[in-house]
């Protein structure tokens, strides 16, 4: 991705997200919900201050407007009392709901014209959300009822909230309320099941175990945080509960930290790796003191971190990604840093709109209860930006990690194309060796023999005209000069520098006239030659032939038979045979086999006799004259026919070769200009 397809990307992402706070934030489109579903909030009209006896109410009461500018009264008393006026709206039964967040433990008590009608209960540690409905009766005669709720203590209430209605209109807030919570919860589990399945796909990549925390411990907070699952349990064991949670929550924390490492650490950055540890060991150092010390402890910790320590942790990651940001600016680490400014907005806002414009929490203001569920709105919205600037890093780690897959295999082709150039260079290599050893040794033996003659003559120990000397001269000379033509002619051959004459050569003739012509000669060496006409249908006007260069095709034949000669003792078999194939549809072909009873041909060297300048074991020990090119020859000038040649069977007992043409059925006109010339 270029750098300016990354800077649209980015402007992208912060347009949406800006539109989206702007939809969330307004406080028109919030009253017209809750005009639908007519389930109205109470608007607190009147506080007071002051600890009462039991039995007694409040009689001195000043107006709600003033609260948060009230600060010597917000320390006056242990207890805060509210009071609205409650309508008859007509609905029958009538119904309220109590919201409440608990960061620090308060009891809450509602009270329905002086007659206590809700008390909660210690449920939950701190940090978590309850609601209860509760039923009333409107009395008859009275149009308006005195509703007045008790925090005690009062200190640092961060969220309260009572609503009415009927049942289905609260239960439609209920859902409206906690549906955005369980789908959260849901998206940020299928996060967590993808990161963790990447992982085991990619297990160079740790980001994506702590995706993989770091998600799910946020479905966890979610789905446990809100709603009345409490409710289904005994209040002695929420307690239980509310620890575990608070450990799930160290450890998304924990696993945070450890995602900034991934995204915007390097070498001189191991500490802030180290700094997610150190959460992890608060962990469970917190957990060990709830069950040593009590509930007590467990709060002490969890006040401790929720107050200071995960504000100073946080700041740290600031000044970690703003110090990131001034060595390089890659799109991974431009969007974390649009995640982290759109939660730390959306965490400071939230304290600005209730009273509190630092990050650490201050005793001096005391949150209203519509001041409070703003600020978890506003922190929520924050964070969802910051999940979803993540789920980006996350699919841009997965498109570079497709690149690099691309990419290596690309470098893995690369890679086998020079290993089998290499190979191929290794094999030249090996060939000009074999070719300098068995060349310089073939051409050394008829030179001795030459040079030493001609010393012979010139000192006189021999007649120098004497003929049968002169005779062996000639014979070496003669495999001097077939040796250099072999050479020149493979390199022609493979050059494709050779003309050939093709005619169409009718093969039952030419191969009776092949055999005839070397059938003396095997029998003058002891061979036991044996062949026989291919067996071919009648037809009158029609005879099989191939279409080849008549010279090369005997020239192949010859070699073939010359090796068969060579590697059989006299006294063995040659034979010859040819057949013809239906090897595929409408693909007929001649085959010509040529059987020895020689020595063979070991298993290992099968695959290189048809190279250049190969000789085998068995030439080697039985002092067989070559230079090994014959049979790279052969198939040279078979490839040029297209046809083949190449070694069908091979044991002790001996060796078949084969050689195979196309074959073609000709009419006997076909010959008549060429008879006739």
């Amino acid at each position: 991705m270029s750098h300016s397809n990354r800077l649209h990307l980015i402007r992208l992402i912060l347009v949406l997200l800006t539109v989206g706070l702007i939809l969330q934030a307004n406080p028109a489109q919030a009253r017209s919900h809750e005009d639908q579903d007519q389930a109205s909030r109470i608007a607190w009209e009147a506080y007071f201050f002051g600890n009462m006896t039991k039995g007694q109410l409040p009689s001195e009461w000043h107006p709600f407007s003033q609260m948060d500018s009230d600060r010597n009264g917000a320390h006056s008393g242990n207890e805060l009392w509210l009071k609205a006026t409650l309508s008859k709206k007509g609905i029958s039964p009538e119904q309220l709901l109590v919201y409440s967040y608990l960061v620090k433990d308060f009891e809450i008590t509602l009270f329905l014209d002086g007659k206590p009608v809700f008390k909660s209960e210690k449920l939950l540690p701190a940090g978590f959300i309850s609601w209860r409905v509760i039923s009333y009766e409107h009395i008859t005669g009275h149009e308006d009822q005195v509703l007045m709720a008790r925090i005690s203590p009062h200190q640092n209430l961060e969220g309260f909230e009572v609503w009415s209605g009927n049942s289905s209109t609260l239960a439609l807030k209920l859902l409206r309320t906690e549906a955005p919570m369980w789908a959260g919860a849901i998206v940020l589990s299928l996060l967590s099941a993808v990161s963790l399945f990447m992982y085991f796909f990619h297990r160079g990549q740790t980001l994506f175990v702590y995706f993989a925390v770091f998600f799910a411990s946020l479905a966890i907070d979610l789905t446990v945080m809100w709603g009345g699952w409490q409710f289904a349990f005994r209040p002695e064991a929420l307690w239980v509960w509310g620890s575990l949670i608070h450990f799930n929550w160290y450890i998304g924390y924990a696993s945070g930290i450890l995602i900034t490492y991934a995204i915007v650490g390097d070498k001189g950055s191991k500490w802030i790796r180290n700094l997610g540890y150190a959460v992890f060991i608060y962990a469970f150092v917190a957990v060990a003191g709830w069950l040593s010390f009590g509930e007590q402890a467990q709060l002490l910790f969890y006040r401790l971190f929720y107050d200071y320590v995960s504000t100073c942790l946080l700041l740290a990651l600031i000044v970690v990604l703003f110090l990131a940001l001034k060595r390089r600016r890659n799109s991974e680490i431009m969007v974390f840093a649009i995640g982290n400014a759109l939660f730390v907005g959306g965490l400071v806002l939230g304290r600005a709109v209730s009273g509190q414009f630092g990050l650490f929490p201050t005793t001096r203001t005391l949150l209203t209860s519509h001041h409070a569920f703003a600020q978890i709105g506003w922190v929520f919205l924050g964070f969802g930006g910051a999940i979803i600037c993540l789920g980006i890093i996350m699919g841009m780690r997965l498109m570079r990690m497709a690149q690099l897959r691309s990419t290596n295999k690309e470098l893995a082709k690369v890679n086998g194309e020079l290993i089998i150039a290499n190979e191929k260079l290794s094999h030249i290599d090996q060939i000009r060796s074999n070719m300098y050893s068995e060349v310089s040794h073939e051409l050394n033996t008829p030179i001795t023999a030459i040079k030493g003659y001609v010393q012979l003559m010139l000192k006189g120990t021999i007649p120098a005209g004497e003929t049968r000397y002169l005779q062996v001269i000639h014979d070496k000379s003669l495999v001097m000069e077939r040796m250099i033509d072999d050479m020149l002619e493979i390199v022609r051959l493979e050059n494709k520098h050779i003309q050939f004459d093709y005619e169409l050569v009718p093969f039952g003739i030419f191969f009776a006239r092949l055999c005839s012509k070397v059938q003396m000669d095997m029998m003058e060496q002891g061979i036991t030659f044996s062949w026989a006409p291919m067996l071919e249908p009648y037809w009158p006007d029609r005879f099989s032939a191939i279409y080849a260069d008549p010279m090369r095709v005997e020239q192949v034949f010859a070699n073939l038979l010359s090796n068969a000669r060579k590697f059989t003792a006299p006294g063995g078999t040659i034979r010859i045979e040819a057949t013809m194939e239906e090897l595929r549809a409408q693909s007929p072909a001649i085959t010509i086999r040529i059987i020895d009873s020689g020595c063979g041909i070991e298993e290992g060297e099968r695959d290189s006799i048809f190279e250049r300048y190969y000789r085998g074991k068995g030439a080697k020990t039985g002092a067989i004259t070559g230079t090994g090119l014959g049979l790279p020859i052969c198939r040279e000038i078979m490839n040029a026919h297209g046809g083949e040649v190449g070694l069908e069977h091979s044991s002790v007992q001996g060796s078949t070769f084969y050689i195979r043409f196309p074959l073609r059925y000709a009419h006997a006109r076909e010959m008549e200009p060429e008879e006739t010339a």
